[in-house]
């Protein structure tokens, strides 16, 4: 996986966003689980999945139940972390590179770049984005998460940044907009594309109870957010 420039083995703690999901209640953990659950309803019935940029695990422990899947990242503490709190024998968590996978013939049916590429220059995302290409199995399908700088989110980044004790200032150095995002997976050798806006307001009506924010993000995945909405979310194949 390609080295970030954001130092994320000592300053970011093992399992800090996980933990802040396994609270279950809040905006934060809402917004995981809306993530999370809009991106698993994109990958079919995936017999292997590769989740790119793992973390602590959250993704694959919680949202692929009875998938074979593997998780990595380049924070050796996330690692452990997940490995410990989500490994079992169809869940596997590595510090591995995608070059070796790809030399060991390692082939997916799916692989999940969530809320990745942002934290690296463009030159390394479409680097990133092109391995995970080699890495998919015949029809298979990439899926991919990214702010939407074109949308309320940084507003949203600036509240982050004064809230929480771990902010983003120096973390996104890739600012995504639509085109630009589809324009890095062309460039990577994806020929089916497609771009569009996920979570808008929902994960803030988790204020007043997650059924609001379940029954707010319904309204707006109804109408599409209205292609404004706080994440960019993409979906490719070779």
């Amino acid at each position: 996986m390609e080295e970030a420039v954001y130092d994320y083995e000592t300053r970011i703690p093992a399992g800090f966003y996980d933990k802040v999901y396994r609270r279950k209640f809040g905006v934060r953990y809402c917004w995981h689980d809306l993530k999370f659950r809009t991106v698993a309803a994109l990958l079919g019935s995936p017999r292997r999945v590769l989740d790119i940029g793992c973390g602590p695990g959250t993704f694959i422990g919680n949202y692929l139940p009875g998938v074979e899947a593997l998780g990595i990242d380049i924070s050796a503490a996330q690692i452990e972390y997940a490995t410990r709190t989500y490994g079992s024998s169809a869940h596997r968590f590595s510090t591995g590179s995608l070059a070796g996978l790809c030399e060991a013939g390692q082939r997916f049916d799916a692989v999940t770049v969530v809320e990745l590429i942002e934290h690296l220059t463009p030159e390394a995302a479409i680097r990133l984005l092109s391995e995970a290409r080699a890495l998919l199995a015949p029809g298979g399908v990439l899926v991919v998460t990214t702010p939407n700088y074109r949308s309320l989110w940084p507003l949203i980044e600036l509240g982050v940044n004064a809230l929480s004790p771990v902010d983003y200032i120096e973390q996104h150095i890739n600012k995504y907009r639509r085109g630009l995002l589809a324009a890095h997976l062309s460039s990577a050798g994806y020929g089916d594309v497609s771009v569009r806006t996920a979570l808008g307001l929902a994960p803030f009506a988790a204020a007043f109870g997650l059924g609001a924010a379940n029954a707010l993000h319904a309204l707006e995945t109804g109408v599409n957010h209205f292609g404004i909405g706080n994440l960019l979310l993409a979906t490719a194949r070779p």
